[in-house]
């Protein structure tokens, strides 16, 4: 008996031997990491909630929860419910939010369109003026197009050329001449009298526009001229090219141009190295070319080329004195297509 008890007091105190402690550490941590789920759950809630609402204000309010969100909620975001904005009741009956009756904007509609129908034909051909679409009328040189471009500068050089040849005195002589397209000029020489001198530089500002005459350095003589601006071209043909030249007619078109300058004696030398430019549509080749020809000479053969029907236009003329003859640079220009 005794041995027993003495054994089931060991076996006692055995079991009360291995109870392990209750840990303290371990439930604070416990609750504190269920405080800090709920708060991240709410702060991705309230996310939620601003992201759905952002997209409401930009997008609108979807199909399938119109008229099941709250008007206050969506006011406050600044949201648009279709099925609640589009019709509202007042006093005066059903109307939009941008106002007016539905009523009356009907009526306005019915009213318009009848007004458009009872219009006819002849009316609406007498209010719709066809020649304001097309008449494009091209007044200055950059208005025009390629072709009467290359038709303005022939007229335009020939006018000036021809203009220069009457109107210089006879003791007037010129070191160096530039005439370029649409109408500027450079002239500068000398003259044996003061009076000739004055008389031709009164001529040109007469049938000039920005017309000046520099100083004169120092060491230049009285009587030196020396003048620039802007020539007076009058009724200068745009018509005179109409049609741009082929790759096969190229080359005729620039020999009917050499032979016509050989009838006034007139020879060019450089037209076998033109520069060649691609535009897309067309191409536009430049040739730059000499000549030691006189100034009547090349005068009137710049009239004669002016009103041929050769497809080649003249943008610029430079003549210089060298010792005792002229040397003249020229630039014809053509407009080339496939």
């Amino acid at each position: 008996m005794i041995r027993l008890n003495l054994i089931d007091a060991a076996e006692r105190s055995i079991s009360v031997d291995s109870v392990s402690t209750i840990n303290i550490n371990s439930v604070t941590i416990t609750k504190k990491s269920s405080k800090k789920k709920a708060l991240t759950i709410l702060v991705a809630a309230l996310f939620v909630v601003v992201a759905f609402s952002c997209f409401l204000s930009v997008a609108g309010v979807p199909a399938p929860l119109q008229g099941a969100l709250p008007a206050q909620y969506l006011n406050l975001i600044g949201a648009e419910d279709p099925s609640r904005s589009a019709l509202s009741m007042g006093e005066g009956g059903q109307t939009t939010m941008a106002g007016g009756s539905l009523e009356a904007q009907r009526l306005a509609a019915e009213e318009a369109i009848k007004r458009r129908e009872s219009v006819s034909i002849k009316q609406v051909v007498g209010e719709i003026n066809p020649q304001a679409l097309f008449n494009n009328k091209r007044t200055d040189y950059s208005s025009y197009l390629p072709l009467e471009k290359l038709s303005y500068a022939r007229s335009s050089m020939s006018q000036f050329l021809a203009f220069l040849n009457t109107a210089t005195p006879d003791d007037v002589g010129f070191s160096d001449l530039v005439y370029q397209a649409p109408n500027y000029y450079y002239a500068r020489g000398v003259a044996t009298k003061a009076s000739s001198q004055r008389a031709f530089l009164d001529r040109l500002k007469s049938v000039s526009t920005d017309f000046k005459t520099p100083p004169l350095p120092e060491n230049a003589p009285a009587t030196d001229i020396t003048a620039f601006g802007c020539y007076n071209v009058t009724n200068a043909s745009t018509s005179t090219i109409s049609k741009f030249v082929s790759v096969a007619e190229l080359n005729a078109e620039v020999k009917a141009l050499q032979v016509l300058a050989g009838e006034y004696k007139v020879k060019f030398s450089g037209f076998d190295k033109p520069v060649v430019e691609d535009f897309g549509v067309y191409k536009r080749y430049t040739y730059k070319v000499s000549s030691t020809a006189s100034f009547q000479e090349l005068q009137t053969f710049i009239a004669s080329f002016a009103d041929s029907p050769v497809r080649i236009g003249i943008q610029k003329a430079e003549m210089k004195l060298a010792r005792k003859d002229m040397v003249s640079a020229l630039q014809f220009v053509t407009f080339v297509v496939p």
